[in-house]
Protein backbone atom coordinates (compact mmCIF):
# COMPACT_ATOMS: atom_id res chain seq x y z
CA UNK A 1 0.00 0.00 0.00
CA UNK A 2 2.85 2.67 0.97
CA UNK A 3 4.11 1.86 -3.19
CA UNK A 4 1.19 3.47 -4.06
CA UNK A 5 1.61 6.56 -2.41
CA UNK A 6 3.79 9.74 -3.53
CA UNK A 7 5.85 10.83 -1.18
CA UNK A 8 7.22 14.31 -1.61
CA UNK A 9 10.61 14.93 0.67
CA UNK A 10 10.98 19.04 1.25
CA UNK A 11 14.15 19.89 0.66
CA UNK A 12 16.00 23.54 1.71
CA UNK A 13 14.91 26.49 -0.44
CA UNK A 14 11.27 25.50 -0.66
CA UNK A 15 12.01 22.73 -3.85
CA UNK A 16 10.43 19.23 -3.27
CA UNK A 17 11.66 15.80 -4.35
CA UNK A 18 9.55 13.12 -4.96
CA UNK A 19 10.65 9.80 -3.35
CA UNK A 20 9.66 7.15 -5.41
CA UNK A 21 11.09 4.39 -3.38
CA UNK A 22 13.46 2.40 -5.90
CA UNK A 23 16.85 0.95 -5.01
CA UNK A 24 19.44 2.76 -7.27
CA UNK A 25 21.25 -1.00 -7.51
CA UNK A 26 20.54 -4.33 -5.73
CA UNK A 27 22.92 -5.22 -3.30
CA UNK A 28 24.10 -9.19 -3.29
CA UNK A 29 22.80 -11.92 -0.60
CA UNK A 30 26.06 -11.75 0.64
CA UNK A 31 26.16 -7.97 1.41
CA UNK A 32 22.47 -8.25 2.89
CA UNK A 33 23.81 -10.62 5.25
CA UNK A 34 26.87 -8.94 6.12
CA UNK A 35 24.40 -5.37 6.28
CA UNK A 36 22.24 -7.12 8.88
CA UNK A 37 24.84 -8.75 10.64
CA UNK A 38 26.74 -5.44 11.70
CA UNK A 39 23.21 -3.78 12.26
CA UNK A 40 22.39 -6.43 15.06
CA UNK A 41 25.51 -7.36 16.03
CA UNK A 42 25.28 -10.52 15.89
CA UNK A 43 27.66 -13.52 17.42
CA UNK A 44 29.69 -15.80 15.65
CA UNK A 45 29.62 -19.03 16.65
CA UNK A 46 32.70 -21.66 16.81
CA UNK A 47 33.30 -25.53 18.08
CA UNK A 48 36.07 -26.21 19.77
CA UNK A 49 37.80 -29.57 20.65
CA UNK A 50 35.91 -29.91 23.83
CA UNK A 51 33.09 -30.73 21.34
CA UNK A 52 31.08 -27.38 22.97
CA UNK A 53 30.01 -24.69 20.92
CA UNK A 54 30.87 -21.13 22.03
CA UNK A 55 29.20 -17.65 21.06
CA UNK A 56 31.49 -14.86 20.14
CA UNK A 57 30.37 -11.30 20.57
CA UNK A 58 31.52 -8.12 19.10
CA UNK A 59 34.28 -6.65 21.35
CA UNK A 60 33.86 -3.14 23.41
CA UNK A 61 35.40 -0.07 22.63
CA UNK A 62 38.42 -0.99 24.67
CA UNK A 63 38.67 -4.54 23.78
CA UNK A 64 38.38 -3.18 20.31
CA UNK A 65 41.48 -1.11 20.89
CA UNK A 66 43.40 -3.95 22.63
CA UNK A 67 42.85 -5.87 20.03
CA UNK A 68 44.10 -3.74 17.08
CA UNK A 69 47.43 -3.75 18.53
CA UNK A 70 47.51 -7.10 19.60
CA UNK A 71 47.11 -7.88 15.87
CA UNK A 72 50.04 -5.97 14.64
CA UNK A 73 52.17 -7.85 17.17
CA UNK A 74 50.96 -11.06 15.70
CA UNK A 75 50.54 -13.50 12.59
CA UNK A 76 47.02 -13.81 12.01
CA UNK A 77 47.82 -15.43 8.24
CA UNK A 78 50.20 -18.19 9.39
CA UNK A 79 48.90 -19.24 12.65
CA UNK A 80 51.92 -21.51 13.47
CA UNK A 81 54.58 -19.12 13.09
CA UNK A 82 53.43 -17.46 16.11
CA UNK A 83 54.01 -20.77 18.34
CA UNK A 84 58.20 -20.67 16.99
CA UNK A 85 60.36 -18.88 18.95
CA UNK A 86 63.07 -17.37 17.39
CA UNK A 87 66.78 -17.23 18.71
CA UNK A 88 67.04 -13.93 20.74
CA UNK A 89 63.58 -13.49 21.05
CA UNK A 90 61.14 -14.61 23.71
CA UNK A 91 57.63 -16.44 23.08
CA UNK A 92 55.65 -13.00 23.68
CA UNK A 93 53.95 -13.68 20.25
CA UNK A 94 52.85 -17.03 21.67
CA UNK A 95 51.36 -14.97 24.80
CA UNK A 96 49.74 -12.24 22.33
CA UNK A 97 48.06 -15.23 20.76
CA UNK A 98 46.66 -16.45 23.46
CA UNK A 99 45.73 -12.65 24.95
CA UNK A 100 44.06 -12.29 21.41
CA UNK A 101 42.07 -15.77 21.60
CA UNK A 102 41.11 -15.05 25.56
CA UNK A 103 39.65 -12.03 24.44
CA UNK A 104 37.05 -13.51 21.88
CA UNK A 105 35.58 -15.10 24.79
CA UNK A 106 36.00 -12.94 28.14
CA UNK A 107 32.40 -11.28 27.28
CA UNK A 108 30.34 -14.65 27.58
CA UNK A 109 32.47 -17.10 29.32
CA UNK A 110 34.97 -15.36 31.99
CA UNK A 111 35.93 -18.86 33.24
CA UNK A 112 37.76 -19.54 30.26
CA UNK A 113 41.19 -19.71 31.09
CA UNK A 114 44.53 -19.53 28.73
CA UNK A 115 45.26 -23.16 29.83
CA UNK A 116 41.57 -23.95 28.94
CA UNK A 117 42.25 -22.81 25.33
CA UNK A 118 45.84 -23.91 24.84
CA UNK A 119 44.14 -27.39 25.63
CA UNK A 120 41.21 -26.89 23.97
CA UNK A 121 41.56 -24.40 20.42
CA UNK A 122 44.13 -26.14 17.48
CA UNK A 123 45.47 -24.07 14.62
CA UNK A 124 42.38 -24.21 12.35
CA UNK A 125 40.17 -22.98 15.11
CA UNK A 126 42.74 -19.85 16.48
CA UNK A 127 42.74 -18.53 12.95
CA UNK A 128 38.71 -19.08 12.32
CA UNK A 129 38.25 -17.02 15.41
CA UNK A 130 40.30 -14.56 14.83
CA UNK A 131 38.98 -14.10 11.65
CA UNK A 132 35.99 -13.61 13.43
CA UNK A 133 36.91 -11.36 15.88
CA UNK A 134 37.88 -9.37 12.77
CA UNK A 135 34.84 -9.37 10.92
CA UNK A 136 32.48 -8.91 13.71
CA UNK A 137 34.60 -5.93 14.93
CA UNK A 138 34.63 -4.16 11.31
CA UNK A 139 38.77 -4.45 11.07
CA UNK A 140 38.97 -6.00 7.65
CA UNK A 141 39.22 -2.90 5.77
CA UNK A 142 41.89 -0.83 8.46
CA UNK A 143 44.43 -3.61 8.63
Amino acid sequence: MSEDRNMTIPKSGGVQEENTNKASTPISQEEADFIEKVFFEDDEEVRLRDGKTYRIPPLGLKDARKLMKLLNTIDTGIIISNLIVMEGEDDDRYDELMEVLLMAFKPYYPHITVDYLAEYVDLVIAKQIIDCMIGLNGLKKSL
